[in-house]
């Protein structure tokens, strides 16, 4: 790698560790508030899944990279990158980066609700509007649909489904005995795995179409073809850090300041969560998880009691969703001028 690449994946490495962080606590965060298992076991199980998961995925099948690829050659189109000097490719990558960077760090201490892939992806797509032009970016082909849309349709597909799914099971289970208590406990601890694979697997798979980005600008030998288990591996370690730091402020928003969730809630927006992320990442799109799994315990609460849900805590983390696109693109747009001006492109 050239010294250009070393910095931005330094960069990309930090970012998987803030993701890890943030979705790494919002996979675990419904398991903990139930009581269904506790803090610390919680936590490193659902660190040795997300590290391990996208490390096998990856031996299994090299192929099945479809969110990293999209990312890589579907947000911005590859045709603005040929006869790039290393100069001009590295101002665009790391202003994509630093913006989507310090959106993410503004966003956590302002405490302003925030979706990690957005951020990310708003980044790549503000600097590419600067360094290369909006119609650099595909909009039509891929990105109106699958990025732009995907801010309140992800969240709205688990709102529905955890909506639909809580008032089937509450009438199956009407009759329940005590004993099931026993049995969701098992189903919340199953769920958690479930749940932090898949939310490994989509994160890993953003950090990596970053990487491979790299490898499309000249800046690295990196393709989809030949991509070495090592960078896996790192990105994969990466999340874990993240996790095993924890993030007690997600895990209180999601497990109580939108709804009281009990163990039924629990199991039920996992599923739901668990489902909508499995099909996301088969699809090819870079979901934001935790927005998947808020808006799956909002629909979940209100199937059970709508005035149980808070919405107002709701309505603002709907407002920080809708944010951070823009404001993460218009970042990293900022620093694009900020640095080919320092570069002297």
């Amino acid at each position: 790698m050239s010294d250009y690449a070393i910095v931005i994946f330094i960069m990309v490495m930090l970012y998987t560790v803030y993701m890890g962080f943030n979705d790494g606590s919002t996979a675990i965060a419904t398991t903990i508030v139930s009581r269904a298992m506790p803090m610390r076991s919680a936590v490193i199980i659902a660190a040795i899944t997300q590290f391990l998961v996208p490390i096998v995925t990856f031996l299994i099948s090299s192929e099945a990279l479809s969110v990293a690829m999209n990312i890589n050659s579907n947000i911005v189109s590859e045709n603005f990158f040929t006869g790039l000097g290393d100069k001009e490719a590295f101002a665009y990558i790391f202003s994509a980066m630093f913006g989507a960077m310090l959106w993410a760090i503004i966003a956590f201490l302002l405490k302003i609700p925030n979706t990690i892939s957005h951020t990310l992806l708003g980044g790549l797509i503000g600097a590419a509007m600067v360094a290369f032009g909006v119609n650099s970016v595909l909009w039509t082909d891929y990105v109106l649909l699958n990025v732009v849309a995907m801010v309140l349709l992800a969240p709205l597909v688990g709102f529905i489904l955890g909506f639909i799914m809580m008032r089937v099971i509450k009438k199956v289970a009407i009759h329940a005995t005590r004993s099931v208590s026993n049995v969701l406990t098992v189903l919340q601890r199953l769920n958690l795995i479930v749940l932090a694979g898949a939310f490994s697997s989509n994160n890993s798979q953003k950090a990596l179409g970053v990487i491979l980005m790299l490898g499309a600008l000249g800046l690295a030998s990196y393709s989809p073809e030949s991509l070495p288990i090592w960078v896996v591996i790192v990105v994969s370690a990466a999340l874990t850090a993240g996790m095993l730091f924890g993030g007690i402020r997600v895990i209180n928003t999601v497990g109580r300041k939108i709804y009281k969730v009990g163990p039924i809630h629990s199991v039920v927006s996992q599923l739901t969560t668990s489902v909508v992320s499995l099909v996301g990442t088969g699809l090819g799109i870079s979901l934001g998880m935790g927005q998947v799994m808020t808006g799956s315990v909002m629909g979940v609460g209100a199937a059970e009691r709508m005035r149980g849900v808070h919405w107002t805590t709701a309505g603002k983390i709907v407002f920080g969703w809708c944010m951070t696109l823009p404001v993460s693109g218009g970042c990293s747009a900022l620093m694009y001028v900020i640095v080919k001006a320092i570069m002297g492109i």
